[in-house]
């Protein structure tokens, strides 16, 4: 039997931070100025029909339908190594590739951010929902990519509001927040001071500036990176010589430097706290070596956490996200196999559809003959003829139709039916 023959196919190929270091993601990678001029070129392959293409810092994944598997396979692999240059030989190991229902579950648990290095993040839906506009875009998307993209899509959806996956902090910098919230409640309006320049210290005002926090103050050794930093945020900078004022002047304090030694201490602590009238005040120590010593944390409505805590925290709500990450993988489940029936409906549609309109062609045949060789007749006598072999063509049609609906339930058994009523009726094959 012919590859034309074949119903449509799911084909995926890629590799991932699971299977690939990042050095062979990054030359696997598609640029995005090119991305365009790649999907077209993908899509007009022999034998692929619709086609979309997944580049991110964690994977690089081609998915399409095609009209044979095996050959779907091998020219997405190809496809993949010359775009990036990189030979067969060195990659093929770290791919992998899925096809169907395969394809299907890869890509639901890909969107409900399941197969994501770091379990529940929400960035991952955003991306593959921009991938999937700029395949909209160029126009290699059609009714089979776009009816499981929809999908992927909702089940994302329903896995964030059906389980809580995406709700514990799993970062240093969202534990920081975390941790701040519990103990000042909203952090709308509350002041945030940066001691230090550190990359971790300023991507924990990050995320404590996007939950609320209002003022952010800068202070370190050097007033120039002070000021950049403090730029960024739309802050201040302060003189670092000053510092004692400005933590009694915030409620969150974010230490992150290089200094070998503590640079607070219980006394200052206690005089800051003094000034506060001894409103609660959270430090956060990010530093290593320390820069907060722990003894602080023992003034009352002072609270000091380092990077132990934060690892804590972390390493517990990863757990409570792998708890709910198995209520996310039988959602998923139940989709896939729901999907998979739409999809076997989508192939069938138009076999059932051309089906009819062969057999009521042939009829219609038999009466042009008939009409032909019996002489005149009357437009009532046509017109009962008509409705006759209507009847007639309906009749036959209809337990070949029930035969095809019946036969979901074993998609291999539909496949060989499906062949074989193409071939008995001598259907087009772009009924596929």
């Amino acid at each position: 039997m012919g590859s034309d023959e074949q119903m449509v196919n799911l084909v995926l190929v890629g590799l991932s931070h699971r299977t690939a270091e990042i050095e062979l993601r990054e030359r696997a990678a598609f640029r995005p100025d090119c991305l365009a001029d790649s999907l077209r070129n993908l899509a007009a392959l022999p034998g692929i029909r619709e086609a979309m293409i997944v580049s991110t810092c964690n994977r690089v994944e081609l998915l399409s339908c095609t009209q044979d598997a095996d050959d779907g396979v091998h020219q997405l692999e190809s496809f993949l190594c010359r775009n990036s240059h990189i030979p067969h030989e060195e990659i093929r190991h770290k791919l992998y590739h899925h096809l169907g229902g395969q394809a299907v579950r890869h890509l639901f648990r890909v969107a409900c951010s399941l197969d994501s290095m770091v379990l529940g993040e929400p960035q991952i839906l955003g991306q593959l929902k921009a991938f999937y506009n700029a395949a909209q875009e160029a126009d290699t998307v059609g009714l089979y990519l776009n009816t499981l993209l929809q999908a992927a899509f909702r089940v994302a959806k329903k896995v964030r509001s059906e389980t809580s996956i995406g709700e514990y902090s799993v970062s240093v910098s969202s534990a920081a927040v975390e941790l701040a919230s519990k103990i000042l409640g909203d952090l709308d309006r509350k002041s945030i001071l940066i001691v230090g320049a550190g990359k971790m210290g300023e991507l924990a005002v990050r995320h404590l500036k996007s939950a609320g926090a209002h003022t952010v103050r800068v202070t370190n050794r050097s007033a120039e990176a002070a000021a950049e930093l403090a730029r960024r945020f739309r802050g201040e900078a302060v003189p670092f010589e000053d510092m004692r004022r400005w933590i009694a002047e915030s409620d969150i304090v974010i230490v992150s430097t290089g200094a070998p030694e503590f640079l607070i201490d219980p006394p200052l602590a206690q005089s800051v706290m003094t000034f506060r009238k001894h409103a609660p005040i959270v430090f956060i120590d990010i530093s290593v070596p320390r820069n907060v010593d722990p003894a602080v944390g023992t003034l009352d409505n002072v609270f000091c956490y380092d990077i132990d805590d934060l690892g804590a925290v972390v390493n517990a709500n990863l757990l409570e996200r792998r708890k709910e990450a198995t209520s996310a993988e039988k959602i998923v489940e139940q989709e896939v196999d729901a999907f998979v029936a739409r999809l076997q409906s989508l192939d069938v549609g138009p076999v059932m559809a051309q089906l009819r309109g062969r057999i009521q062609e042939i009829c219609r045949m038999e009466l042009d003959r008939f009409l032909r060789k019996s002489g005149p007749r009357n437009e009532f006598e046509i017109q009962q003829l008509e409705t006759m072999v209507e009847r007639i063509a309906g009749k036959i049609a209809h337990p070949l139709v029930t035969q095809i609906r019946e036969s979901h339930a074993d998609p291999v058994d539909q496949r060989a039916y499906l062949e074989t009523i193409k071939r008995i009726f001598k259907l087009r094959k772009d009924t596929e």
